[in-house]
């Protein structure tokens, strides 16, 4: 044994005061005397009762003279060398990805991890200092530069994997960055292997500290929906990355109702793939594995898919009959389209968009998102309150002369675009995003809630319909006025990826509860709305709220889906660069301490020294009844 601060035992020299302090003490005992002639032999006992006496034996300084030591002992911080690769300055890169929570280790590999860490902590020597790095879906310095082994096991402890695949680039920046400037500093890598193969060399020496016992796992990799001419098909993959051919059953539920159950047989190092026709309306659909052996990583087990994403909004055409709409709306995705001829009752249905094409306004105009295409002069008056436009004449001077910067536009090629007449259209609310001599051409704004779009001339007086700018400018439009989806969810959508949020212009707010119960809640403005959140597995649910209340939007699905992260066979050997990192040996010679179970054994020296000098040598009394 050797201690750090070996000058600390020069305090263990108080002992002396200890004992000269006893040695001095007077001792006197008290007596009853039957006479006051005792008197004369008390007062001889004082007389020599000299100020040094012979030191006897006493417990309470037995006591006093134990708690010194360990105290000082302590101070002087003993320690037994240990084999060890903590040594300097340290960064520890704790992989937190998905693939750690297999259960080949007892709990979890992350725990394993855990626990080699821990023991780093423990290693860490009174010259050293540890840096700690969750490398997760987005890495984090748990617990910057620091030798205070309770800091570094409290970031330890609330530190927790992701069920996601870890961004090592970031992780590797976030480890290089600690590790500069230090002479003596070490990178130790605690994973199951598996990094992506171009990652940077990293600037000091580094050790690896293998996780993980067994590579067996079957993962559901693919589950997707499509539209096809008898129905809808669900494509689902069952792929096992393991050495040995399993079978599993493989469950499916459709809007929380079971459809099938299939028995899988999958070969080792390969996949099965599986179809279903599901019932029109299907929306939400949950596959799961189950009734298989060495499995083990059940977070891959699980997938959802949400059949067309989002829910389709309606879209009402009230013309008396205009092909090259019809067209363009039957094949916008996202939009589900209705016709109408003028005069119709337009309060039945509960319509996102109604577009009016060549007809007059109804009285009153519906309370949705408005496409005016070549509105009529029997429109309402411009003096009426609930007035949104007036028609004025006709103007027939129609080449463009200015187009205003905006996303409507983008993609737009108006240079060939020919329209014999158009409408000479006032309206004071609207901006004009393209504008001719004659008057504004295309109008657009905000009013009562709605927004509103106004095509001031007749498709078939012109070549737009011809052009490939037509199909551009309706889905620029149409995708303004947003009768598509709510949010713009992609298939396959992996954990950490942002959705984009495109709420109606009456949407106030947008609410979205997420797997675990907990809703998310964001105010509708003039920015673009993201949603970030999408860091858990499973199925979110979209409402939006407006001025009639809360409605439902549709749901996405966040799936692992990632072969790397399925694919849990540890390795012995990592590749960093261009170089190659074996497992570490401890061939270092590290330090462990006792000084805190030393100043445990004095406290409790303390409390039996006061408990013997308040009640004496004697143990308590303990009476059975």
């Amino acid at each position: 044994m050797s201690f750090l601060t070996p000058i600390s035992l020069l305090l263990g020299l108080l002992a002396l005061p200890i004992i000269l302090l006893y040695m001095l003490r007077l001792r006197r005992r008290e007596m009853l005397v039957s006479s006051t002639i005792l008197w004369q032999k008390l007062l001889r006992d004082r007389e020599a009762n000299a100020p040094w006496q012979k030191l006897r034996r006493n417990l309470l300084l037995f006591l006093q003279l134990l708690i010194l030591a360990a105290l000082v002992l302590a101070l002087a911080r003993p320690f037994l060398p240990v084999p060890t690769i903590v040594s300097g300055s340290v960064v520890v890169l704790l992989d937190a990805s998905a693939s750690m929570q297999a259960t080949d280790v007892e709990p979890t590999r992350f725990d394993a991890a855990k626990a080699e860490a821990a023991r780093l902590i423990g290693d860490l020597s009174g010259s050293s200092q540890m840096t700690l790095i969750k490398v997760g879906q987005t890495p984090t310095v748990l617990a910057a530069a620091t030798a205070d082994r309770a800091i570094l096991r409290r970031a330890l402890n609330e530190a927790n994997a992701d069920p996601a695949p870890a961004d090592w680039q970031a992780a590797f920046a976030l480890a290089a960055g600690a590790a500069q400037g230090f002479r003596d500093g070490r990178i130790i890598l605690i994973s199951d292997g598996g990094l992506p193969d171009n990652l940077p060399p990293l600037p000091a020496e580094t050790h690896y500290i293998p996780i993980g016992a067994s590579g067996e796992n079957l993962a559901l990799s693919a589950l997707a929906t499509r539209s096809t001419e008898t129905g809808i098909q669900l494509f689902a993959s069952v792929a096992n990355e393991g050495l040995a051919d399993q079978q599993a059953l493989l469950t499916l539920t459709l809007d929380g109702a079971l459809f099938d159950s299939r028995r899988v047989t999958v070969p080792a190092n390969a996949s099965a793939n599986v179809t279903w026709e599901l019932p029109e309306g299907t929306a939400v659909i949950q596959a799961a594995l189950s009734e298989h052996e060495n499995d083990n990583l059940p977070l891959d087990d699980t997938a959802w898919a949400v059949h067309e994403g989002g829910v389709s909004n309606r879209a009402l055409l009230v013309t008396d009959g205009n092909l090259f709409l019809e067209q363009v709306y039957s094949v916008l995705p996202g939009v589900e389209a209705f016709k109408a001829a003028p005069g119709s009752d337009l309060t039945d249905g509960n319509f996102d968009l109604t577009i009016f094409d060549g007809v007059a306004l109804p009285d009153p105009v519906p309370e949705t998102d408005l496409l005016i295409i070549n509105p009529q002069p029997n429109t309402l008056a411009a003096s009426s309150d609930s007035a949104l436009l007036s028609v004025t004449g006709v103007f027939s001077n129609t080449v463009a002369t200015r187009l205003t910067d905006s996303p409507l536009l983008q993609f737009v090629d108006w240079r060939n675009v020919h329209i014999r007449q158009a409408q000479a259209v006032t309206a004071p609310w609207a901006q004009r995003l393209v504008e001719a001599d004659g008057g504004p051409l295309i109008l657009t704004g905000e009013r009562n809630g709605h927004r509103i779009a106004i095509i001031t001339f007749d498709l078939r007086d012109s070549d737009l319909p011809l052009q490939i700018a037509f199909p551009i400018l309706m889905a620029n439009i149409t995708g303004w006025l947003n009768p598509g989806r709510a949010f713009d969810a992609p298939t396959g959508l992996q954990p950490g990826i942002p959705v984009t949020m495109a709420p109606g212009a009456a949407t106030t707010a947008v609410s979205i509860q997420k797997p675990d119960g907990t809703t998310w809640t964001a105010d509708v403005g003039e920015g673009a709305l993201i949603f970030t959140e999408t860091n858990q597995l499973g199925l979110y649910q979209v409402n939006l709220r407006d001025d009639g209340g809360e409605r439902p939007a549709g749901s996405f699905a966040v799936n692992l889906f990632s072969p790397d992260e399925s694919r849990i066979q540890p390795t012995a050997v990592t590749r960093i660069g261009q170089t190659t990192v074996e497992a570490s040996s401890e061939g270092d010679i590290g330090q462990r301490e006792f000084w805190p179970w030393l100043l445990g054994a004095a406290f409790i020296i303390l409390l039996v020294e006061w408990w013997v000098h308040h009640r004496g040598a004697r143990l308590p009394k303990v009476t059975f009844r």
